[in-house]
């Protein structure tokens, strides 16, 4: 008897035991906006000294911070010991979903299930939706939201939608820039549009700031695409406000703190994510009528040049260099066509390679690519040069067009003598002091008088003239035989890589008739070669060599560029005049360079 006496008191013993250890969950809202984060507190009241099996939210919810306490009580000689867990959670379920925090296990104990209902956080831009059927007042209305809208949802292939991100803030909302989530898909290209837009108002009694961000979609494919999903990362501060975190301006409000809901000496971030739902778009293809030409959906194209100088004198031999511009509304960069410089009778022509750049106005993108063209007449008299066109589809008429730049007749006269020609303002320029001691007092004297009027020197300083200058040759000449020699086991000719890897590469472009490449290489060959030079065009590259042969498939090759073709094009006798080319020797002469005033600084 005395035995099952004594089972009976250690079973009420052990089974008290059991029953005194508790673990209670609570969370601080069961009604969440979307994108906001929330705090679950688990207290347990017991003498395990194990710790809850968090593992279990992950399927549900993001883990943004976890903190614990515990408190010791000594009561009548018995000791017991009060903890308490606090973690930041953010839901992973969307609008109108309920979810719930499941059971934790701590030890032998678990904790009570907790369910939370979702709202749209929608609610916060359209406040009247109290007023719908149904509608079920939240315990703490949300504070924050965002909404995704397009101005277009029936675009081209390739044409600009304007897309619209609005954050709606009624809590203190920080945080950066939104960004896209990229699904691999590639279907769209993005441009920002300038910087954000803010205004405030006032909605029943709640103030409320309205924060915009403007940016420019392209689709890349046709048919039904759906805009990527747009999201904020931010967060606001509780028990403390904006300002009191002394560690705000080092980070610059970027870091989240991890006490979710907990409160500090310093402010608290709370995390706020917030996504934008996609929008379907249905994207049309590119007409059949553009017969598979260049495709450019755009609001505008206009096509226009200057000269350089501005009034540009035409004299045979001569270079004339002329920039055209292409700018088109609603398109980026990558869109825009080369421009077709068509072959005119009378005229060399060399075009540089081409400059294109983007910017925003009124909310659209511009995209601008600008061609300088060299001409060089080859014959006086009246010249037409060729009119410029580009099509492209209007998209606001959803008709093809064509913009164009109007042929242009030039006047050439015959070329000056070849010493007129020449570039005075690079030759090696003079002491100023110097200069004006030389310059005669009568500009009609010619140089014979000017000589008749210079004093005679003694004949006695004559022969250390003489002397002196024997000597300096004599020294020019045996430091050139001591340094022509080289040394033992050190190359004659020490070559540059840069400038063999840009023989070699023109070379192989012209064995692969890759004629863009070709273009591009002997541009960098003759920067390389022609050190002293300014090389920016191909008309450089022709003067800079100054060979017949040369010049001649130079202008094969031009015409392969920007003509119909032409039937002359042999790559083996390219490489036998470049290489001839190649193995000239360079001087730097005055004669040779440039012509001055031909290109802008």
């Amino acid at each position: 008897m005395k035995k099952i006496i004594s089972i009976l008191v250690f079973g009420i013993f052990f089974c008290a035991e059991a029953f005194a250890q508790t673990l209670v969950a609570k969370t601080s809202r069961t009604d969440l906006p979307e994108g906001e984060a929330f705090l679950l507190t688990l207290d347990y009241d017991g003498s395990d000294s194990s710790v809850p099996e968090l593992g279990v939210l992950d399927k549900d919810f993001t883990i943004y911070s976890v903190t614990n306490s515990y408190q010791t009580n000594i009561i009548n000689g018995q000791v017991s010991q009060q903890r308490q867990w606090q973690i930041g959670l953010m839901p992973k379920a969307t609008a109108g979903m309920t979810v719930t925090v499941p059971p934790i296990k701590l030890g032998s104990v678990q904790s009570n299930p907790v369910q939370l209902r979702i709202l749209d956080a929608q609610n916060l831009a359209h406040p009247d939706n109290s007023d719908n059927p149904g509608y079920q007042a939240p315990q703490q209305g949300p504070r924050f939201a965002v909404k995704g809208s397009v101005d277009n949802q029936n675009p081209y292939v390739q044409q600009q939608i304007n897309y619209t991100l609005t954050l709606y803030d009624a809590g203190g909302l920080q945080g950066g820039e939104p960004e896209f989530i990229d699904d691999g898909s590639n279907n769209w290209l993005i441009r920002g549009l300038g910087q954000p837009e803010i205004s405030s108002k006032v909605v029943n009694g709640r103030s409320l700031r309205e924060i915009r961000f403007r940016y420019a979609m392209f689709p890349q494919k046709s048919g039904r695409l759906k805009t990527p999903v747009m999201r904020f990362n931010g967060y606001y501060l509780t028990q403390g406000g904006r300002g009191s975190d002394p560690f705000e301006e080092i980070f610059g409000g970027s870091l989240f703190d991890a006490g979710v809901g907990f409160g500090s000496m310093f402010a608290t971030r709370n995390p706020v994510v917030l996504n934008t739902k996609p929008i379907e778009v249905n994207v049309r293809p590119i007409p059949s009528e553009n017969d598979g030409n260049w495709w450019l959906p755009a609001e505008s194209v206009r096509l226009y040049a200057e000269w350089s100088p501005q009034r540009p004198d035409f004299k045979v031999g001569e270079a004339v260099s002329r920039t055209v511009y292409l700018k088109a509304v609603g398109v980026v960069e990558n869109q825009l066509p080369d421009i077709n410089f068509k072959n005119a009778e009378g005229l060399k022509q060399y075009p540089e390679r081409p400059v294109t750049q983007n910017a925003v106005e009124s909310g659209k993108v511009v995209a601008v690519k600008k061609t300088a063209n060299v001409y060089i007449p080859d014959r006086s008299g009246n010249i037409t040069i060729p009119e410029i066109s580009v099509d492209w589809f209007n998209v606001k008429t959803g008709r093809l067009e064509r913009a164009v730049l109007p042929a242009t007749s030039i006047q050439v006269q015959p070329g000056s003598a070849p010493a007129a020609a020449q570039p005075q303002a690079t030759r090696p320029q003079p002491d100023i002091q110097q200069s004006e001691k030389m310059l005669p007092d009568n500009p009609e004297k010619t140089t014979a008088a000017a000589a008749k009027e210079t004093p005679a020197q003694p004949e006695s300083r004559f022969g250390a003239y003489y002397t002196a200058i024997a000597a300096f040759i004599l020294g020019l000449i045996v430091s050139w035989l001591l340094f022509r020699t080289p040394k033992k086991g050190q190359p004659k000719n020490e070559e540059k890589p840069g400038l063999r890897d840009s023989r070699k590469t023109v070379v192989r472009c012209a064995k692969d008739n890759d004629f863009r490449g070709l273009r591009d290489a002997l541009l960098n060959w003759a920067e390389e070669k022609f050190k002293n030079r300014r090389i920016t065009n191909m008309s450089d590259v022709v003067r800079a060599v100054n060979a017949k042969d040369f010049e001649k498939q130079i202008d094969i090759l031009t015409a392969e560029l920007y003509g119909k073709g032409s039937e002359e094009w042999n790559s083996a006798a390219f490489i036998k005049a470049f290489e001839k080319a190649d193995a000239k020797k360079t001087t730097d002469k005055a004669t040779d360079k440039p012509l001055p005033g031909l290109y802008k600084n």
